[in-house]
């Protein structure tokens, strides 16, 4: 009862626990992710993998045991043909005798131990080397895991900062569209200005709930890249204001990148010493190999089947041996095995010739795309500032009947457009600065 009890407690905590809300900044977020997101499991696997498949080699060089039993029963006891003078017969003439008896079951158990291999050694090496590469992928897959959420992130982050500007328009919309219908009613303003106004609203309301819905899928993506609950509440404690103060830095361009040590490079670096493993382990295959052997064996024959009876006789035999294999001729088949593997080789210094360039070449991208990106923001957050000033003019000469409606609707279109182009270009700087961390490999 007491155990029922506590299993409910706990059940009913994790569930209380699952039910708060998840307040994580970008940096925390990311860090969550490399602890459990699908990728980042699914790359602890392959290690886990790889570590096994290195003592399962490394087992083939150890001592093997294995113990065997074999039971015949002769339904019909062979017939062999022996001389009759044997048995006083005449010269000349064989006689039928039957050897054996009708029950028979033996018992073996055998030690070898593998002396030596080749193809051993070169896949032990291989095996750690495999390891080698996995974790390199390991390391890949978590630098891109944060690029990801960072992109989830900005994501529900501009979803969220339009969200607010259209809620700010439409209300600042809809007292122009009040006063304005009060100055109609008592015939000072004609029916089309509450007509312009009321359709900047109902557009700018349209807009409101196609963004509501775009922040939920954006939620829904950012919980599924972090590997948690798809409905679990999440708050972003970083605003987009913030991030790119923190990403608004013209000097990082001159930052000298670390490619020595970049996931693709070492990945490529790594599929090369597979590569060459691969090759002498082909080559090894010309060597001979070399076991040793010891075998003891109990038999017993009985004419009915009471093997389970003490007191009845058992026949032990032991081997001790080698077993020395020495491969002589395949039809070249090795041989072309060496050949293809040769050929790998080549490929895979190639790759790492490409690799090494794409890096180079993918610092070079990264840093105009951030360069661009900056200069973009900056002249929009301007464009912005000029958008406001103009839509503040405008309104205050409409509500003093200078301006007229198609005006306060064209400064209010504008300015609408140049905070969506100044979120845009935000998201467009932040996605920038990201790239270009993995460009250097520096997080």
């Amino acid at each position: 009862m007491i155990k029922q009890i506590t299993l409910a407690i706990t059940i009913l905590a994790t569930a209380a626990l699952s039910a708060q809300p998840l307040a994580l900044s970008l940096k925390e977020a990311q860090e969550l992710a490399i602890d459990s997101s699908y990728a980042m499991r699914n790359a602890v696997y392959d290690i886990e993998n790889a570590k096994r498949e290195v003592k399962e080699v490394l087992a083939i060089g150890l001592p093997q045991v294995s113990a065997a039993a074999e039971y015949n029963r002769f339904l019909q006891i062979p017939v062999q043909l022996i001389p009759a003078e044997f048995l006083g017969g005449d010269a000349g003439d064989f006689a039928e005798v039957q050897f054996g008896v009708e029950h028979n079951l033996t018992g073996s158990i055998t030690a070898s131990q593998l002396v030596f291999d080749g193809t051993y050694l070169v896949g032990l090496k291989a095996s750690k080397t495999y390891l080698e590469l996995s974790r390199n992928a390991k390391n890949k897959t978590e630098a891109e895991i944060r690029v990801a959420v960072a992109q989830a992130y900005y994501t529900v982050l501009v979803a969220d900062e339009n969200l607010r500007i259209l809620q700010e328009n439409i209300k600042s919309v809809a007292k122009t569209l009040s006063d304005t219908e009060a100055l109609f009613d008592n015939g000072l303003t004609e029916e089309q200005d509450v007509d312009q106004l009321t359709l900047n609203r109902n557009q700018i309301q349209i807009n409101i709930d196609n963004t509501e819905k775009y922040q939920t899928v954006a939620r829904q993506m950012l919980n599924y890249v972090l590997g948690i609950s798809l409905e679990r509440e999440t708050i972003l404690t970083d605003r987009i204001d913030d991030l790119v103060a923190l990403n608004n830095n013209p000097e990082y361009l001159l930052a000298a990148p670390n490619l020595a040590t970049h996931p693709d490079l070492m990945l490529a670096r790594t599929n090369l010493m597979v590569q060459n493993h691969m090759l002498k382990g082909d080559q090894a295959a010309y060597y001979p190999s070399l076991n040793l052997f010891l075998t003891h064996r109990q038999n017993a024959q009985r004419d009915r089947f009471n093997f389970t009876e003490t007191g009845e006789p058992w026949f032990p035999s032991t081997i001790l041996g080698v077993n020395l294999t020495v491969p002589i001729f395949s039809s070249f088949q090795k041989n072309y095995k060496v050949q293809r593997a040769r050929i790998e080789i080549d490929r895979a210094e190639m790759n790492l010739a490409q690799t090494q360039e794409n890096l180079a070449l993918g610092v070079t991208s990264a840093r105009s795309e951030y360069e661009n990106a900056l200069k973009t923001w900056n002249n929009q957050k301007e464009s912005m500032a000029l958008a406001k000033r103009i839509n503040e003019r405008t309104r205050i000469k409409y509500t003093e009947g200078i301006s007229s409606s198609f005006e306060l609707n064209v400064s209010e279109t504008q300015l609408l457009n140049e905070q969506s182009r100044y979120i845009d270009a935000a998201l467009k700087l932040l996605t920038a600065k990201q790239e270009l961390d993995k460009a250097y490999n520096i997080f």
